[in-house]
């Protein structure tokens, strides 16, 4: 009854289809250079954190750098696996 509910609300049969794999390799390499963008971020801010030499700032800040690069990967990883099951859905 529900899943019968659910078909007719979401109808998709009047959109227009995509053609099959036309989007997949862009969507991907622009993912996989974020996703390399953000790694990169990590490793500036370990390096940063390792040269602090104890200053109380700079490792609050390379350790905030750390922090929002894994936080970056993390959506970056959740945009890739909603986008893709949405492109095998369409």
């Amino acid at each position: 009854m529900m899943n019968q509910v659910f078909a007719v609300l979401v109808d998709t049969s009047h959109l227009p289809k995509a053609q099959s794999g036309s989007l997949d390799p862009i969507l991907n390499a622009i993912f996989v250079f974020m996703g390399a963008l953000a790694l990169l971020m990590v490793v500036i801010g370990g390096f940063r954190y390792a040269i602090s030499g104890g200053d109380s700032e700079k490792v609050a800040n390379s350790k905030r750098m750390i922090t929002y690069s894994i936080v970056g990967l993390v959506v970056i990883a959740l945009a890739a696996v909603i986008v893709n099951y949405i492109i095998g859905i369409i």
